[in-house]
């Protein structure tokens, strides 16, 4: 089962609190504090629907969970999956036009596994739009 990595735009509204919240049960995560459906909140809710709401593109297929099982990155992770990961972390950096050049060159980068990933022009024509906003990732 593949997983999709999304970047996505912090907008106006969207605090850490709410990454925190939407990412809970997210292994791996720094926010990582799992919770039940029985212990959904109000806030965990509207955080869910905020975070999710925010402006996204598509940046690959993934499957996190078979690379642990079998470790085996390279054929369930894509590198440019991996690398662009990497590059926004969870401390929400600023989209510069470095980091935007550093995720199109990922992008454009041989992938060698059976996972598709996004066209890198139209990743470069979004994040185009949202330079000087804070980002960060969201599999889905």
């Amino acid at each position: 089962m593949a997983a999709d990595l999304h970047i996505h735009i912090k907008t106006e509204g969207i605090t850490e609190k709410d990454l925190a919240n939407f990412k809970s049960n997210t292994l791996g995560s720094k926010y990582f504090n799992p919770r039940t459906i029985a212990q959904d909140t109000l806030e965990t809710e509207a955080s869910d629907k905020k975070v999710s709401s925010t402006p996204h593109v598509w940046i690959g297929e993934v499957s996190w969970l078979k690379a642990g099982l079998f470790e085996d990155n390279e054929a369930f992770i894509p590198s440019a999956v991996q690398k662009i990961s990497n590059y926004i972390g969870e401390d929400l950096p600023t989209l510069t036009k470095e980091l935007i050049d550093k995720i199109v060159g990922a992008l454009s980068s041989k992938n060698k596994t059976g996972y598709s990933i996004a066209d890198p022009e139209n990743v470069r024509r979004f994040l185009e739009k949202y330079k000087g906003k804070p980002i960060y990732t969201i599999s889905w």
